[in-house]
């Protein structure tokens, strides 16, 4: 059986997220910098405070960054808006430095019928591979799946990119929620699994991303914890997304995941 012991995190805009986590020995992902404004130069100090009593706070050895999403588009035309998307996942990285956080979620970015799969999958590759250029050897990203319709786009990035530092973050109810009913969340994982090291986990009913408990959606996560033990590597990491994060964790112990 697949165990998430010392694998697994708590985002922080869950609720009692930071008391859930000290509670049951847990990470935090840290989703304070999701908006990107909250990096700018005035807001860093009162940022890097309120993290670091968090992290105090709970006490787990380790975190993952959450990276600025708003208007962050790897794959733009525009060389304005790449140069943006830099600019901010760089201030990403000067928060992980601070705190000593050694894997950050980023977006695709993708938007529908404004970019074309092959260019998003090419121009992802170039935009992170620039970016992880000059970074240590120990950091890495995890590119995440947003409305991204099917796995095969964010292959074919991987493909391309030949850095091991930069892996995928698969969300399985982003994909739940925009993927049609003949492509289960078991195929991303299969087609996705040697390139997964971070998942974000919650359910709904694929007509909308809820972000609900684990009991209260379509996905059978028996089934997706069988096919991650399946199809991913074993250091693959963890970080719960339900709103109500300790009905999860609840549901994980009853299990004997963790």
């Amino acid at each position: 059986m697949l165990n998430l012991k010392n694998k697994l995190y708590i985002a922080t805009f869950q609720n009692n997220a930071v008391e859930v986590a000290k509670n049951y020995g847990l990470g935090l992902e840290f989703n304070n910098t999701c908006i990107s404004e909250t990096l700018d130069s005035q807001n860093r100090e009162k940022l890097l405070a309120d993290m670091k009593k968090d992290f105090e706070n709970v006490g787990f050895g380790t975190a993952v960054l959450h990276g600025p999403f708003t208007e962050i588009h790897p794959a733009a035309i525009d060389y304005r808006a790449r140069d943006l998307a830099m600019m901010r996942i760089e201030e990403a990285y000067e928060v992980c430095k601070a705190l000593g956080i050694k894997k950050m979620v980023v977006h695709t970015g993708w938007i529908p019928f404004i970019y074309f799969k092959e260019w998003q999958a090419q121009k992802g590759a170039d935009f992170w591979q620039k970016f992880m250029k000059d970074k240590p050897d120990d950091f890495s990203i995890c590119v995440e799946n947003v409305l991204d319709d099917e796995p095969y786009m964010l292959a074919d990035m991987m493909h391309r990119i030949e850095d091991p530092r930069i892996k995928l973050c698969l969300d399985i109810g982003h994909a739940n929620a925009v993927t049609s009913k003949e492509l289960p969340v078991e195929v991303w994982i299969k087609e996705l699994g040697p390139y997964i090291s971070h998942f974000h986990l919650h359910n709904n009913y694929q007509d909308n991303d809820t972000h609900s408990d684990f009991n209260t959606g379509s996905m059978d996560m028996d089934s997706i914890f069988s096919a991650i033990e399946k199809y991913c590597e074993a250091d693959v990491t963890f970080t719960i997304e339900a709103r109500e994060c300790e009905n999860c964790v609840k549901w994980l112990l009853e299990r004997g995941y963790i």
